[in-house]
């Protein structure tokens, strides 16, 4: 098989009934200016990212007791992804829901919006992949809508000539983006389990530029080290933002998983030490350090002439009196935090910036 493809883990794979209406509308990729609409085909994918707030997120609790009784049918006992990262949920329904759907609709829906495929799960999750359900619903969706589908993804297949072809045929509605928060291939092999190496990601990155693929960089979570290190730049120059639409970035947000992330490190490490003092000695580490990566974002774009494209993903509420004072501007800052009833954002010191630039 190409090298660029993800190894995956070895999956416990539970089958599961879809959602009805697969592609939906999303507040929450609206807000970080990704998409309009969102399309996931599996419930959890194939891949094993400790920081994955699918693992524990609103989806997860909504349809807690369906995935128990299906794990515990289908293997024996009941399963939570955050025990075991091998754990994937599939559709057993997807095509014919999928089908079902896009029946419904005119060949015309989508125009003007972007879908992102995909928001809470990796549709190139091995597994699909290797099955041809990955292709067969982009297929569907590109030739039976008017979407533009922007694809995000840790797998660096999409970099392969395979993919490349197939993007090649829907040139001017695809772009294509791979999560890269980090440079390092032991750091990614304990954390991102199952994904391609960093070193993939950025040849497939690189192999999709130079096929004229439209591109965008997702520079997401980029965690405190690559800060500490000083490797933001490095970490930048390796998606070459010259050649991408846009640039996103974010830190690690806070999740209530954050022992699961953490036990992805070794003891008395910094990572491990850093989880330790910000979310059980609780001595506010975060805000200074999410400050100090847009420092460095801005720093580069600004000297390198793509700070038009930096989209900084910011949940602001966290971020001291000190640091707000760093975003002078809000220049490619993103608020995430709910606003208050006057629309500025709940943090005064930040509320003050937008003051400002108003």
């Amino acid at each position: 098989m190409n090298s660029l493809y993800a190894p995956g883990l070895k999956n416990k794979i539970v089958n599961l009934p879809s959602i009805n209406s697969l592609i939906t509308t999303s507040d929450g990729f609206v807000k970080k200016e990704l998409s309009t609409y969102k399309l996931d085909i599996m419930g959890l994918c194939g891949f094993g990212c400790r920081y994955c707030s699918s693992n524990a997120g609103l989806g997860m609790k909504f349809r807690k007791k369906t995935f128990e009784n299906a794990s515990n049918n289908q293997l024996g006992r009941v399963i939570s992804p955050l025990e075991d990262p091998s754990l994937s949920y599939e559709y057993f329904d997807l095509l014919p829901n999928l089908e079902g759907q896009l029946k419904r609709k005119s060949k015309e829906w989508g125009a003007g919006h972007t879908l992102v495929f995909s928001e809470l799960t990796d549709g190139f999750s091995p597994n699909l992949v290797n099955k041809g359900i990955t292709k067969f619903v982009l297929k569907q969706v590109l030739d039976r809508t008017s979407f533009r589908v922007r694809i995000l993804t840790k797998n660096a297949c999409v970099g392969s000539d395979e993919w490349i072809k197939f993007f090649d045929k829907y040139w001017d509605r695809v772009i294509v983006g791979l999560s890269t928060g980090n440079i390092d291939e032991d750091w990614t092999q304990t954390v991102e389990l199952g994904t391609s190496l960093p070193s993939e990601r950025f040849k497939a990155i690189q192999n999709l530029q130079n096929a004229g693929i439209n591109t965008f960089g997702m520079l997401c979570p980029v965690f405190p080290d690559i800060v500490k290190d000083n490797r933001v730049e490095e970490l930048v120059e390796m998606i070459n933002p010259e050649n991408v639409e846009t640039v996103w970035a974010e830190p690690y947000n806070d999740r209530e998983n954050w022992k699961v992330v953490q036990s992805g490190f070794q003891p008395n490490t910094y990572l491990y030490n850093w989880f330790e003092d910000e979310y059980e000695k609780k001595l506010g580490i975060w805000s200074n350090y999410a400050t100090e990566l847009y420092v460095q974002l801005y720093e580069h774009a600004e000297k390198n002439g793509w700070i038009i494209k930096l989209k900084y993903l910011l949940y602001e509420n966290k971020i001291s009196v000190i640091d707000a004072e760093k975003f002078s501007g809000l220049v490619g800052v993103l608020l995430q935090n709910k606003s208050g009833n006057d629309g500025l954002s709940k943090n005064k010191h930040i509320s003050e910036l937008q003051k400002n630039t108003f």
